[in-house]
C-alpha cells in the first residue's frame, strides 16, 4: 500500500509540475502576442507619422516653389535652401518607411524573435526609429516656422 502511495504522489507531484510548467509557457506565449500587438500599433503610427512628414514636407516645398518669385531677391537663397532642406526631409522620411518596413520583416521572422538577445536588439532598434521620427518632425516644425518667418504662408 506505502508503494501505491508513492507512486500516486510520485504522478500527483509530476502533473503538478506539468500543470506550472503548461501554465507557464501559456502566460509567455501570452505575453509575446502582446508585445508583438504594441510593436504592430506602433510601427503602424510611426508609419504614419513618416506618411504625414512625407506630406508636409512636399506641401513645403510646393509652397516655397510658388512663392520664390514673390519674395525679395535678397530672400530667395533662404526660400531655396530652406526648399532643398523640404525636399531633403521628404526624402529622409521616404527612406525611413523603408527601414520601418524592414524592421517589420525582422521583427515577424520567428527566427530572430524566438533569440531572446535580439529581440531586445530589435527593440531598440524600434525605439531608435521611433526616436529620429520624432526628431524629424520637430525639424519640420521648424522649418514651418522659418517659412512664415521669411513670409511663405503653409
Amino acid at each position: 500500500m506505502k508503494r501505491q502511495e508513492k507512486i500516486i504522489k510520485g504522478f500527483a507531484i509530476v502533473i503538478a509540475m506539468a500543470s506550472l510548467v503548461f501554465g507557464a509557457y501559456a502566460q509567455n506565449t501570452a505575453q509575446q502576442q502582446q508585445l508583438q500587438q504594441q510593436q504592430m500599433l506602433r510601427l503602424q503610427s510611426m508609419t504614419q507619422s513618416m506618411n504625414k512628414i512625407m506630406e508636409r514636407s512636399q506641401n513645403l516645398v510646393r509652397n516655397l516653389e510658388q512663392k520664390m518669385t514673390q519674395v525679395k531677391p535678397q530672400t530667395q537663397n533662404q526660400v531655396r535652401a530652406l526648399q532643398q532642406m523640404g525636399e531633403g526631409t521628404a526624402k529622409i522620411a521616404e527612406q525611413m518607411k523603408g527601414n520601418l518596413e524592414r524592421w517589420q520583416e525582422m521583427i515577424q521572422n520567428r527566427e530572430l524573435a524566438g533569440n531572446r538577445e535580439m529581440t531586445k536588439d530589435l527593440n531598440r532598434i524600434q525605439n531608435r526609429l521611433e526616436k529620429a521620427a520624432n526628431e524629424l518632425d520637430e525639424m519640420l516644425r521648424v522649418m514651418e516656422r522659418v517659412a512664415n518667418r521669411l513670409g511663405i504662408d503653409n
